[in-house]
């Protein structure tokens, strides 16, 4: 099932985004909450486009200048209470599974077992609210920067684990490097509920689908056996919507058997 990431649409409103996707044959759309904060969005607007054109929704939490185990107690305090933020966003546009970045190293490699057992604290809280609130809290996993903590299908698992509440993982196959095999990649990461979908070179992440190095021929037929929400990921501020309509291009030359 095809969703499509609200960001590929910045210049409008999420409500406005929502009749987009719907025209260009989307069945959901996965929501940025600093997308509809930028806007200053009504949530009910937003839940009642997608309930007039039958639009599922999940979120993805605020993440921008965040956080999760920082150094800084007071970065590290306002991270969980964004997150915090969107899990009840989430709530009030009737989006159930919501998806969050871990937090990584202040310090290139130092303190790293201070900064596991932060992390670890902070999911805890947030995994409880969600579970409070009714909602899903998706991890995601992240490129192999020098600051990360949460980069292997290996690193993801050991920290959902650790949770005492549970939680479900969100497949980034732009995240996963180019000279890792994504089909390995996929069979090792554990609970997945949705799979961001785009592009990357070996420069550039997130760039359209079909225009990067990603061996999609190959990895598309498994991820569409997968039955899990399938999100085109990206980021354009463009009022025509030039990067939306090459992933388009992509998705309609057979790569997919169905948006719906």
């Amino acid at each position: 099932m095809l969703y499509v990431s609200s960001t590929l649409m910045w210049s409008y409103p999420v409500e406005a985004a929502i009749l987009i996707a719907r025209q260009y044959g989307f069945a959901g759309m996965e929501v940025w909450a600093e997308h509809v904060w930028f806007h200053k969005s009504n949530p009910r607007e937003i839940q009642q486009a997608a309930k007039r054109v039958g639009m599922k929704l999940t979120l993805h939490a605020a993440s921008w200048d965040l956080n999760l185990c920082s150094l800084n107690s007071g970065i590290r305090k306002q991270s969980v209470e964004e997150i915090k933020r969107s899990l009840a966003l989430a709530g009030e546009i009737g989006a159930k599974s919501v998806t969050i970045h871990p937090g990584r190293l202040t310090l290139t490699h130092k303190n790293r077992e201070w900064h596991e057992a932060v992390l670890i604290e902070s999911l805890n809280e947030l995994a409880q609210e969600a579970v409070r609130l009714g909602r899903v809290l998706s991890i995601e996993h992240i490129e192999p920067l020098p600051k990360e903590l949460i980069v292997t299908p290996g690193d993801l698992n050991r920290l959902r684990a650790a949770l005492n509440y549970p939680t479900a993982a969100t497949l980034d196959i732009a995240h996963v490097p180019l000279t890792c095999s994504l089909p390995q990649f996929l069979g090792e990461l554990e609970g997945v509920d949705k799979i961001h979908v785009s592009d990357a070179t070996a420069t550039k992440l997130h760039v359209p689908l079909g225009t990067g190095e990603i061996d999609l021929p190959t990895i598309w037929p498994l991820l569409l056996a997968e039955e899990k929400p399938l999100v085109v990921e990206g980021f354009d501020d463009a009022r025509n919507l030039s990067q939306l309509k090459q992933n388009l291009l992509f998705l309609q030359q057979g790569h997919s058997v169905s948006f719906g």
